[in-house]
């Protein structure tokens, strides 16, 4: 984290994000010029990639050379927090802009709203050409038909028996046919999920499937390369959504891309909240497999910055480099994400825009996945929708602006990923992350308050040890308010099986009823 005097000097230097002035590309701008002279818009963002594994935010089990160029050329955000860490919902917050109680995207396999107003549908409307390429998880796939809860063995026996009937009506359950469910994406290279990194398989326009010519991230970037040089030739602007799934689990020396694993120090760097019996468990096939595949995505993620120098495409194009989630890998004893600690919130978020934003920033204010949409939006001079819950950042990477923002919240809405339980492996809890606190309450009222600046691996529970400090209260303050703004009553993780159909279709949000 940067020093306060830093801090105090972006904020003094900059205007608020809500108020007048104009963007770097006005909307003015946007709206009279041809098309093709708008800056083309390309986000990587990677699955279960923690910050702290990047050089950039202090990474030592590996090198992230082409993350750190990328830095060097743009902004980095010293606190991106991925507000709700598991998959479908940071996507849902990506693309909608919205908290997960809004968009009702509050855990893993359910379908997305197809009515909502998402990233793609503004810029499409402007004229760029939208494309997804990689995991989408933004539909109930295999699990359409499984039901909402997985908590007893008959549960179990349930769902294994409805996934085989479901598969055998519709053998490709990854597939997402174009239209609605696509959200605004014309170009398609994605598939909803799978963990298959070697061959694995993808669609387009069809439910055939296609079979990736090399490791998915390897292969991912390839499309994404030609997905640009196609758009350089056709003189449209593009923008680009790439989603990577590894380094997300499983980590078998079979899923590595080959001669990566060979790379990764036998004696791995580990950090002081990982337990030594965990260490000793852990080290040194998992935890290396890990590494092997962010440090893949570094070099995947390279050969894609070379390619827009050597097109041309660099000086036009915004890059968003970022990732749903981290991953705990032993931290606390403890594996996965879905967890209020650093390891699991903590994402890298680096933003380029040659000429535009001054390179080599460092900033300290807080970003969430729901800013990325306004925030793009901002950049190009488009006008999002009133729906976001996100804040506007592009005048603090222009230096037009101000943001004074104090704090953000922080969720886990079920303790199962894939099903509406409670109780089950990770209990409920909400949260309140600051530039230097982290706060969080559990479903049962325990309180967790850390002081991430004197105790940056989270290891003094000051909520035990300072009961009555005033940073406790008036964080205890700031939760119950952001919970209002989120419509968020805090509640077990069950009661959001009524929000969906028994094919999880959403019925309705915090909000109320969604149109179908």
């Amino acid at each position: 984290m940067q020093r306060a005097g830093l801090c105090l000097a972006i904020f003094g230097a900059l205007a608020a994000v809500h108020w007048g002035g104009q963007t770097a590309f006005s909307q003015s701008t946007a709206q009279s010029s041809p098309p093709a002279q708008r800056p083309n818009v390309l986000v990587v963002f990677d699955d279960q990639l923690r910050a702290d594994v990047c050089g950039i935010y202090g990474g030592r089990n590996i090198t992230t050379p082409n993350i750190d160029r990328l830095a060097s050329q743009g902004v980095t955000f010293n606190n991106a927090v991925s507000i709700c860490p598991l998959c479908t919902p940071y996507r849902g917050m990506l693309q909608t802009g919205r908290y997960p109680t809004h968009s009702g995207l509050v855990l893993n396999w359910v379908e997305a709203n197809p009515r909502q107003r998402c990233i793609a549908h503004v810029f499409r409307d402007a004229g760029y050409r939208t494309g997804f390429i990689g995991k989408w998880h933004l539909a109930a796939g295999r699990l359409k038909k499984a039901g909402k809860h997985a908590v007893t063995p008959e549960d179990g026996q349930r769902i294994e028996k409805s996934q085989a009937e479901y598969r055998k009506e519709n053998p490709e359950t990854e597939y997402v046919p174009p239209g609605p469910a696509r959200l605004g994406y014309d170009h398609w290279q994605a598939y909803n999920f799978h963990s298959t990194f070697h061959n694995a398989f993808y669609y387009e326009d069809t439910p055939q499937r296609l079979i990736m010519k090399s490791h998915e991230t390897d292969a991912e970037m390839d499309m994404a390369i030609e997905f640009m040089r196609k758009q350089r030739e056709a003189k449209q602007p593009f923008f680009l959504m790439v989603a990577p799934h590894p380094p997300h689990p499983p980590w078998k020396p079979q899923d590595c891309p080959a001669g990566y694993l060979e790379q990764i120090r036998q004696d791995l760097i580990w950090d002081p909240n990982v337990p030594q019996d965990h260490r000793l468990r852990q080290n040194p096939l998992p935890a290396r497999c890990y590494y092997a595949m962010a440090k893949n995505f570094d070099d995947a993620f390279g050969r894609l910055l070379d390619s827009l120098d050597k097109s041309g495409l660099s000086e036009n194009t915004i890059v968003v480099l970022t990732a749903d989630h981290g991953d705990m890998l032993g931290s606390h004893g403890r594996q996965n994400k879905m967890v209020p600690y650093r390891e699991a919130v903590n994402v890298p978020c680096v933003i380029r825009w040659p000429g535009r934003i001054r390179a080599g920033q460092r900033i300290d204010v807080l970003v969430t996945p729901m800013d990325h949409f306004p925030t793009l939006c901002g950049l190009v001079g488009l006008q999002a929708p009133s729906t976001c819950d996100g804040v506007d950042l592009s005048g603090a990477l222009l230096g037009t602006r101000r943001i004074d923002r104090d704090a953000v919240l922080m969720a886990n809405y079920v303790s199962h990923w894939d099903f509406f339980d409670s109780g089950t492996n990770w209990p409920e809890w909400r949260g309140v992350r600051t530039e230097r606190y982290t706060y969080a309450k559990w479903l049962d009222g325990k309180e967790e308050l850390y002081d991430n600046v004197e105790d940056p691996y989270q290891m003094k529970n000051l909520a035990e040890s300072e009961k009555d400090s005033p940073v406790l209260k008036r964080l205890r303050v700031r939760l119950a308010e952001l919970l209002a703004d989120a419509h968020d009553e805090f509640l077990p993780g069950t009661v959001f099986a009524d929000w969906y159909d028994d094919e999880r279709n959403l019925l309705k949000t915090a909000l109320g009823p969604v149109e179908r």
